[in-house]
């Protein structure tokens, strides 16, 4: 039924194609591309394509994070200034309206006061006022973030934010690494993720899928422009890299059960079980917060910088208790549920299709679970 809704799409023209993964256990239950990495050539999808992961790329940051976490490098409870002068007058200024500095915990859970805005109109006038897109660096994107005043106080509100790119420079003030050298040492390496990381080689670029955006017109599907694909050329937590499915879902089989693959033995499952334990106060929980598709709440939590079903029944949802997952905005998804022990990852390339079809995530997470558990 999986493939029969992703065809559907494809044929509709919805997608251009996809590559899919499900694993229970150590056993891979499907890995299949459908239809084509370039509408314009007549060669197929192949399993091994390299998305951009976009959001997707979050998980990954959680990771890095928890890496320097176990080596006793900050704690929960530190401020978010006490790692990142810049934001040392967060709470001091005029215009912020937060009466303190946020806690890194704040910092995984969108909870931190951080954000671009309520409104698309408001989010693009800051980007626009600000040039996020022509940072030259990781330090220079933080410091145009810094420019921005708090929006409200630390752990009052859930909006999703840019809080993941803070923790990608707080990973490289505390390592001296460059971002992704870090998660190529301590991550992808390790766990044989050969195709993961934000600079290709020219083979690996080949593999590369082109984006694809819906033509407002024709409404068909065309290539993105530049503009559309909103690439930042140097790694940043909240995006900027890219994988396979096969790579990530190596990545996500290590959330459930660290140490089972490759050589990765320095992430102890009491410090991946962090993954999947709910931060958000109930107080947070008890309100509706969304973005796009993903909604907080109504049995629906947050841990480090992923969604969290911590009540299936109130969520209405088939996943197993503590499932953890996300999204890019190119049409990537995963999740991770360690109570059926089952990994999915879902890799399309088109910009936005959860605003324009049926979520992807829910739609095969029903299937998913219809199949394997009845």
């Amino acid at each position: 039924e999986l493939r029969l809704f992703l065809n559907t799409l494809v044929g509709n023209g919805n997608l251009p194609g996809a590559v899919v993964l499900l694993a229970r256990g150590d056993k891979v239950v499907l890995h299949e591309a459908i239809a084509k990495g370039d509408v314009d050539r007549s060669a197929s999808l192949q399993t091994d394509a390299i998305f951009r992961l976009y959001s997707m790329t979050k998980p990954l940051t959680a990771v890095a994070m928890l890496l320097l976490y176990e080596d006793g490098k900050w704690s929960f409870d530190d401020l978010l200034s006490d790692h990142l002068p810049e934001f040392r007058d967060f709470a001091s200024r005029s215009d912020s309206l937060a009466s303190r500095q946020p806690t890194l915990r704040e910092l995984f859970t969108h909870t931190s006061g951080h954000g671009f805005g309520d409104t698309m109109e408001e989010i693009m006038a800051n980007v626009e006022r600000l040039d996020i897109l022509g940072a030259s660096s990781l330090v220079d994107l933080v410091g145009r973030y810094a420019r921005l005043p708090a929006r409200y106080e630390p752990g009052t509100r859930w909006e999703y934010s840019f809080a993941m790119d803070l923790q990608a420079l707080i990973v490289e003030r505390v390592t001296g690494q460059r971002y992704d050298l870090f998660l190529k040492e301590r991550v992808f390496e390790p766990l044989g993720m050969h195709d993961t990381g934000v600079a290709l080689t020219p083979a690996q670029d080949r593999r590369l899928v082109p984006g694809y955006a819906r033509d407002a017109e024709t409404g068909r599907l065309r290539h993105c422009s530049a503009l559309e694909m909103q690439e930042i050329i140097f790694p940043i937590g909240g995006s900027s890299f890219r994988s396979t499915a096969r790579d990530y879902a190596r990545f996500a089989r290590m959330l459930i059960n660290p140490g089972s693959l490759g050589r990765t033995t320095d992430l102890p499952p009491e410090t991946a079980e962090l993954i999947f334990t709910n931060m958000l106060p109930q107080t947070l929980l008890e309100k509706s917060h969304n973005t796009l598709h993903y909604d907080v709440g109504g049995g629906n939590g947050f841990s480090l910088n992923g969604r969290l079903c911590i009540d299936p029944a109130k969520a209405a949802r088939p996943v197993g208790r503590n499932t953890y997952e996300w999204a890019g905005a190119h049409g990537t998804w995963f999740w991770a549920d360690p109570t059926n022990d089952i990994v999915f990852v879902g890799m399309t390339h088109r910009a936005m299709p959860h605003l324009e079809i049926e979520p992807l995530s829910i739609v095969s997470q029903e299937l998913v679970y219809r199949a394997l558990l009845g």
